[in-house]
């Protein structure tokens, strides 16, 4: 005959009693731990992680100590804290054990993997607000879960075909086995309620917090990536940015906020737009609105290592030859596969048009106060108007005039620090790297407009790579630059460079 689940529960020693009913918390919390806690959360833990065991055995196992420690933690009100201290740290290792099943991802261990979540998530939302340590262990255990069981992450996204037009990363189709869904969604609710107490946490551990939101951004499921970028990074931002305001250890929080920013930087070229854009957002809000407390040297880390990457990841070049037209597709590719790289790239330009303009919003605020007076200024700018010729030249039509305005917006918030310059001496240098850099990408971008004008007075039927919009900005471009020049000494310019500014102004009217 075949055995019953309680008679096969008998080998393991597992019967429930109603739940804890049975069990003596007071002996599991204030005993010795060789009296009863080692017993007992040993035994099951053994029980609930043996791969012979049948899974009815297993799972209940789970279900009783998920049990016992979900009650313990509030049984411990009136201890002392160093005895607080020491069960919580018990518990939250126990279930961690549990949560972190290694091996074949069974239904079996899927299964108790989210039983022990859910118990995580019980814990935290009755006795979250009372826990003194273990912190590092919960983020552990919610970085699990976001971790494919495979050694290489890698191993768990497979890119579609690749899309040759644009040196950009593929889209992604993100595997996932069976359970896996729901395992995610749980441990994201505790992730959740983790960042509902921010307050509590050091820098070490809100470090770990930031990394592992990072991993839940990466995520398959659009709905959680989108929420972390969105909003839980923004409030951990602001949490840390309190601190860095109340606490001695402003440096500490400073390096803490990079690290911020470059894990939603990660974030900022996910493949997936609406990810994208939410980071992108959630960025620049970052700094525009903390910008004004930032040190220079911090602002000098945003710039080379957060604005000038994202700028890289955001508008690669594929074509070295800016007359040089946009190789055709495949004779063989499917219109279906025609539509999806165009539509893809229609995002990337979407996402780049709102860095650029977010971008233009940081200079227009802090051009002046913060950024003009880096060491590395001159590099700087010199990077960034490279960047805005490229875009111009080379991106798509959607993305030329946006990147022209950004570097409006930056020259006129040059301009307006022309006052300034007898009482700071030091802005006037600055400015006058603004005007020469800006003059010398204006004259490559006016040289390259002369010559597409003038193939297309010789071949009127030939496609036109810029368009009205981009050419009307770059004419306000060029008069701020002027205008920034006749400030700076009050002086015509040579008769050169007026020579060559008409060359490009007939040029654009040709065009």
């Amino acid at each position: 005959m075949e055995r019953t689940n309680d008679q096969r529960s008998g080998d393991f020693g597992i019967t429930r009693l109603g739940g804890v009913a049975a069990l003596n918390i007071q002996r599991l919390v204030h005993r010795s731990l060789d009296v009863a806690w080692d017993t007992i959360t040993s035994h099951l833990i053994f029980v609930l992680r043996h791969p012979a065991a049948p899974q009815p055995i297993r799972l209940q196992a789970a279900r009783t100590l998920d049990d016992v420690l979900v009650i313990i933690p509030r049984h411990l009100s009136a201890a002392p804290s160093d005895l607080q201290a020491a069960v919580q740290r018990r518990v939250l290792d126990v279930l961690a054990q549990q949560i972190m099943l290694t091996g074949t991802a069974t239904s079996t261990n899927m299964d108790l993997r989210r039983l022990g979540l859910e118990t995580l998530h019980q814990i935290l939302q009755a006795s979250g607000h009372t826990l003194l340590v273990g912190w590092e262990t919960i983020f552990e255990v919610l970085g699990s879960v976001c971790r494919p069981a495979a050694s290489d992450p890698a191993s768990y996204l497979v890119p579609l075909k690749s899309n040759t037009s644009r040196r950009r990363p593929p889209p992604l189709v993100y595997l996932q086995e069976k359970g896996y869904p729901a395992l995610i969604k749980i441990a994201f609710q505790c992730m959740t309620l983790m960042c509902d107490g921010l307050a509590a946490l050091s820098p070490e551990h809100l470090r770990l917090c930031i990394s592992t939101l990072g991993q839940f951004g990466r995520q398959a499921d659009t709905n959680i990536a989108l929420t972390a970028a969105e909003s839980l990074f923004w409030g951990v931002s602001d949490a840390i940015q309190a601190k860095r305001r109340e606490a001695d250890h402003g440096p500490a929080y400073s390096a803490l906020w990079m690290h911020l920013l470059l894990e939603i930087l990660r974030l900022c070229a996910d493949a997936r737009p609406e990810v994208r854009m939410g980071a992108i957002q959630t960025l620049f809000r970052t700094l525009q609105l903390y910008g004004a407390t930032l040190s220079l040297d911090t602002w000098g880390e945003c710039v080379w290592k957060v604005t000038f990457p994202l700028l890289d990841k955001l508008s690669p070049h594929a074509h070295a030859n800016p007359l040089t037209p946009p190789s055709s597709p495949d004779a063989a590719t499917s219109a279906a596969d025609a539509d999806r790289r165009a539509l893809d790239s229609s995002s990337w330009d979407e996402s780049t048009v709102v860095a650029l303009q977010s971008i233009g919003a940081i200079l227009n605020d802090f051009l002046a106060s913060k950024i003009m007076h880096l060491p590395s200024f001159a590099a700087a700018w010199d990077t960034f108007v490279t960047h805005i010729r490229d875009a111009f030249l080379l991106d798509g039509r959607a993305v030329s005039a946006p990147a022209l305005r950004c570097l409006e917006r930056a020259l006129k918030a040059a301009a307006a620090a022309v006052p300034s310059v007898g009482a700071e001496e030091g802005l006037k240098q600055s400015l006058v790297e603004i005007w020469e850099k800006t003059w010398a990408k204006c004259e490559e971008m006016g040289a390259v407009v002369v010559r597409r004008a003038s193939a297309a007075a010789q071949q009127v039927d030939s496609p036109a790579p810029f368009t009205q919009e981009s050419l009307v900005v770059f004419v306000d471009v060029m008069k701020c630059v002027r205008n920034i020049g006749w400030a700076l000494d009050g002086s015509e310019w040579p008769l050169e460079r007026i020579s060559t500014l008409m060359t490009i102004l007939k040029g654009e009217f040709v065009y």
